[in-house]
């Protein structure tokens, strides 16, 4: 039986690094990740020697399998990473964050320090005067028989957690993976990690400073959303004399708007009216109006204006005079709409985003069956002066600024664009996207969007999956696809036929052939030279488990075919998928 004890320990097991030189990198940008995920993965290597690299009984590669993303907030931007590796025969989860309120999260942890699970922790002072905290633990659980694949009903665990003087504070976790094995790693080779001067935070930017605003409410109070509600309400009114609020469709009318999520509006930096429904005349719809401080990234981590197929025709981008930029979007119909529909068309769902000249941006969104407002009325709703955001409070001020950060929004122009590709990857036959799943959402915006689809044409039949990474785990080749995470991949098969090729615009395609249990699966690979990558899986099985299952009851039911069955081959050509995977509003859709 294990007892839990405290320890003091001595230096780590591995010296720290020679101190860094000056970082001169953009927090959160791509640049940025590589340079702390190449400190992180030299710091591990050189702690724990007989590292390598491999996923839970994969065979071991060459390239380091690490994923890394930027987390936090728009202006305090940290870093989470996290790589699957081999030590003496033992795979292991290693996962590293930095975060740069530290001093928060140590004294609020400080009572968990050591918990009734540990069998080794402590404390320490590190080479640069660093707080050090460490524990080594053992747990046990009972684990449902459908998901004993995936969590181990014994686990050991080692993390060592690093406060530098700066008030960053780095940890780093390493668990097993299988019940049966014992953790072959020291507490001191991870303290010897979070010591390294090389794995470091860029520093933030000074901050810009801000507008002269003539708004006299202070962001985050209840006084400048109410300013909000009415200044939204005036520019509605402008298009629409006869517009009037609704407390819900079909509900009474309101004199002031009515949305969900109502604390969003006290967000300082991106306040937000989520989906207040209005009615002019007999006719209906909601609209929802978000403003962003730094509007910048926010336009420019939005899915691009397709350029090319269907969604294309749908998006517009204007430039006015003093700088102002507007984005146009016609939203589409989704597939099977409608009894008979089978093919996406343009709705009469809007779009718009006015990047205004003072770097802030207004979104709104418009959803409606019947049009109650057109295109250009919208737009010079978006393009209203009055919605503007109110000057930020007082460092100190208690506000609702716990909201976060803009959570970006892909449902809308990100599944046009997903739509629009499948539409063009196959002109006949009746198709099928379901909603997508999403990773991630952090100030570079998703890391991951993922879509099923289902495609029915010629006599064939299969359901797959579309997977679009911001920036995917390691350069992707025959030899790695095996090492992919199979929590993102799951139910892909990733063994069969490859081949892998590099195409003139430097984008690398990996292909794959497999037929497990007498089924076909195509997957298809396209990566940028970034690693931002689209994955697109099929199989000629619906509903099989082959690939990606569609569901079969709720809107799926309703709307397809009863009792498709597939046929010899996938009913895309494997020509067709990897068109379909190098759609340049598939590869280009998380810049």
């Amino acid at each position: 039986m294990l007892v839990g004890t405290t320890t003091l320990i001595g230096k780590p097991h591995a010296q720290p690094a020679k101190p860094a030189p000056a970082v001169t990198t953009i927090p959160g940008s791509d640049q940025d990740l590589d340079r702390i995920d190449a400190a992180v993965i030299a710091a591990l290597t050189r702690a724990v020697p007989r590292l390598s690299w491999a996923r839970k009984d994969a065979p071991v590669i060459d390239t380091p399998n690490w994923a890394s993303q930027a987390v936090g907030r728009p202006g305090g931007v940290g870093y989470w990473g996290t790589g699957s590796v081999r030590v003496d025969g033992v795979d292991l989860i290693a996962d590293l964050e930095i975060t740069r309120e530290g001093a928060k999260r140590w004294q609020a942890e400080a009572a968990h320090a050591c918990s009734k699970n540990a069998v080794e922790c402590g404390e320490q002072t590190g080479p640069d005067g660093e707080k050090i905290r460490y524990r080594r633990s053992v747990s046990e659980q009972e684990v449902p028989p459908r998901f004993q694949d995936e969590m181990p009903s014994r686990m050991e665990t080692a993390d060592a957690a690093a406060l530098r003087r700066d008030g960053t504070l780095l940890r780093l976790n390493v668990r097993t993976v299988t019940a049966e094995d014992n953790l072959p790693i020291a507490v001191g080779q991870l303290i010897a990690v979070v010591v390294d001067r090389a794995v470091a935070l860029a520093p933030m930017p000074s901050p810009t400073p801000a507008a002269t605003s003539t708004v006299t409410t202070v962001a985050g109070t209840a006084a400048d959303a109410a300013r909000l509600d009415a200044a939204l309400t005036s520019a509605l009114r402008r298009q629409a004399p006869d517009f009037t609020w609704l407390t819900k469709w079909g509900g009474e009318s309101s004199p002031t708007p009515v949305g969900f999520e109502p604390k969003g509006r006290l967000n300082v930096d991106a306040p937000v009216l989520y989906a207040a429904t209005f009615r002019v005349g007999n006719r209906a719809g909601q609209v929802t109006l978000r403003l962003v401080r730094d509007g910048e990234a926010a336009w420019s981590l939005a899915p691009p204006c397709p350029t090319t197929a269907l969604a294309a025709r749908y998006c517009t981008v204007t430039e006015f005079p003093g700088g102002e930029r507007l984005r146009a979007r016609r939203l589409l119909t989704g597939f099977g709409s409608r009894p008979g529909s089978a093919r996406p068309v343009g709705s009469n769902s809007y779009l718009i985003e006015s990047l205004r000249s003072d770097g802030t941006l207004v979104r709104l969104y418009l959803t409606q069956d019947k049009p109650a407002l057109s295109m250009e009325q919208t737009i010079e709703m978006a393009r209203e002066r009055s919605l503007v955001l109110a000057p930020r409070p007082p460092a100190g001020t208690d506000t609702a600024q716990a909201y976060g950060p803009p959570r970006w929004d892909y449902d809308g122009p990100a599944g046009d664009a997903v739509t629009a590709a499948l539409d063009a990857a196959s002109p006949d036959g009746m198709i099928y996207l379901l909603p997508f799943r999403g990773g991630d959402d952090g100030p570079n915006g998703a890391t991951l969007l993922s879509y099923n689809f289902m495609v029915q044409r010629g006599g064939l039949a299969g359901d797959g999956e579309i997977i679009v990474e911001r920036r995917a785990a390691l350069v992707l080749s025959c030899a790695t696809v095996g090492a992919l995470p199979p929590a993102t991949h799951r139910a892909h098969a990733h063994d069969g036929e490859c081949t892998e090729s590099t195409r003139p615009d430097g984008n690398r395609v990996v292909t794959i052939v497999s037929r497990p249990a007498g089924s076909v699966v195509y997957s298809v690979f396209v990566q940028r030279p970034d690693r931002g990558t689209v994955e697109v899986v099929i199989d000629n099985r619906p509903n099989t488990g082959g690939a990606s299952d569609m569901p079969t009851d709720g809107d799926f039911g309703r709307r397809w075919p009863k009792g498709v069955k597939g046929g010899a081959t996938p009913p895309l050509t494997l020509e067709q998928v990897t068109a379909l995977a190098a759609h340049p509003d598939l590869i280009n859709l998380l810049p």
